[in-house]
Order: structure tokens, then C-alpha cells, then sequence
């Protein structure tokens, strides 16, 4: 199930000094916080990887999907109302595959650090 345009959509994206730096929107509304969790929603981890990489294969222009997950830390939990910045560094290419360090954040907090690496989806 795809979560771009429906789940979150991309306000702003910008490339420097080989950074890679998307803002994203919530949909507050969508149906995954009602049930996650009612009352005091919180937007799931397996949705921020997801998130990242929809936001990877739009930026390439290629569907990619997660190969491997070398680390992975929540640090706060990402509410509707945020508005979190995805930090792409570090971004390598090795046979095929993409690497990357990725940091959700904003303007004052941490919410995740992810060390991810997708394979390009061949059909």
C-alpha cells in the first residue's frame, strides 16, 4: 500500500552539498490513527521506513524497496500535527543497491535515525 499522497504528502525538497532534505504533511484524518492509537495518535515506525522510501523512489524515479535494515531508532513519536523533516545523507550506490542515513526530524527534535538500504524493484 503506497502512503504518498494519502498518508503524508511532500511540502518541500531540496538537494544540498549532497543532502537530500524532504518535508512531508501529515494526513491527521487518515485511517491508520484512528486505530494507532485512538485518542493519543502516533504515527508507526513500519510507516516512517515505508515513508522513506516512497520519498527515495519518487526522488530516483524508481520503485525501491527496503533490503536491508541496519539500524533503526525511534527516539520521540511523530504525531498528525508534526511536520518532520526525512534527512537523506550519506547516500551510496553498491551493485544495484542504495544506502543511505536517514534522520526524521524538525526544527527541535530527533524522532528517528535509520541506517536503510533499498534494492531497485525490477518488473
Amino acid at each position: 500500500m503506497k502512503l504518498i499522497n494519502d498518508f503524508f504528502n511532500i511540502v518541500d525538497a531540496k538537494t544540498e552539498e549532497g543532502v537530500y532534505r524532504c518535508k512531508v504533511k501529515l494526513n491527521a484524518d487518515h485511517a491508520l490513527y484512528k486505530v494507532h492509537f485512538p485518542g493519543n495518535p502516533i504515527t508507526p515506525g513500519v510507516c516512517l521506513v515505508q515513508m522513506a522510501s516512497e520519498i527515495l523512489s519518487q526522488q530516483y524515479g524508481k520503485d525501491l524497496l527496503l533490503c536491508k535494515a541496519g539500524s533503526i531508532k525511534f527516539k520521540k513519536p511523530v504525531v498528525p500535527n508534526d511536520e518532520p523533516t526525512f534527512v537523506f545523507s550519506k547516500m551510496t550506490t553498491d551493485e544495484g543497491r542504495l544506502k543511505a542515513q536517514i534522520f526524521v526530524e524538525d526544527e527541535e527534535n530527533q524522532f528517528a535515525k535509520m541506517s536503510l538500504t533499498f534494492c531497485e524493484v525490477v518488473r
